[in-house]
């Protein structure tokens, strides 16, 4: 049992890792944004102000209305690129996490992590269960469901990329992948990181 429960703590505290360093990556996004943000909107305002010194009222007010087309197309331009910077940097993020992950998969913690989930799955599930598991993991899936006397047959499933199990009873399904907590990790990310972007 206190197997099983430091197996369960060394996840949570590699879920909680994975969380810190989403967190300080958020960190320096932001401020990366904020100084670009800073140094292009004093760019445009300086090249304005040299523009209106120099031309009459009517000039000025045409190169006004000039300068802010550009400014509204350097901002269309900035926040698509910033909008490409966040994906490309979630993608990264995403990742190597996935590559952690596939190491925890080669770990022993992982045989207890999967002999918890199937436990819990077949709890709550109840009764006879079919369970799917990524190929690679059938055989340590049926062993396990042998060794702990659950009543479950184990069928491959390809859609299951990193490791976990997912399993149904009847028109009940539940899902326990290591694919879909990083999925959730991911929407987790977008929502918390901070890399909304306005320019003003």
């Amino acid at each position: 049992m206190n197997e099983m429960i430091q197996e369960q703590e060394r996840a949570e505290k590699f879920f909680r890792a994975m969380q810190r360093d989403a967190e300080r990556r958020r960190r320096e996004i932001a401020r990366q944004v904020d100084a670009y943000t800073a140094a292009e909107t004093e760019r445009v305002q300086a090249q304005a102000e040299r523009a209106a010194r120099h031309q009459v009222e009517y000039e000025s007010r045409r190169i006004e209305a000039e300068t802010n087309r550009r400014l509204a197309k350097a901002a269309g331009a900035a926040s698509a690129a910033l909008a490409a910077c966040r994906a490309a940097i979630t993608r990264d993020v995403m990742e190597q996490v996935a590559e952690r992950v596939r190491a925890f998969t080669h770990t022993p913690a992982y045989t207890g992590w999967l002999e918890a989930s199937l436990k819990e799955l077949s709890a709550a599930l109840g009764g006879e269960i079919t369970v799917f598991a990524r190929p690679a993991d059938t055989a340590l899936a049926e062993k396990l469901a042998a060794a702990s006397g659950i009543r479950a047959q184990v069928q491959p499933d390809e859609s299951i990329r990193l490791g976990g199990l997912r399993a149904a009873s009847g028109r009940r399904r539940a899902d326990d992948t290591l694919d879909s907590r990083l999925a959730g990790q991911e929407d987790w990310f977008y929502q918390n990181a901070g890399l909304s972007i306005a320019i003003e």
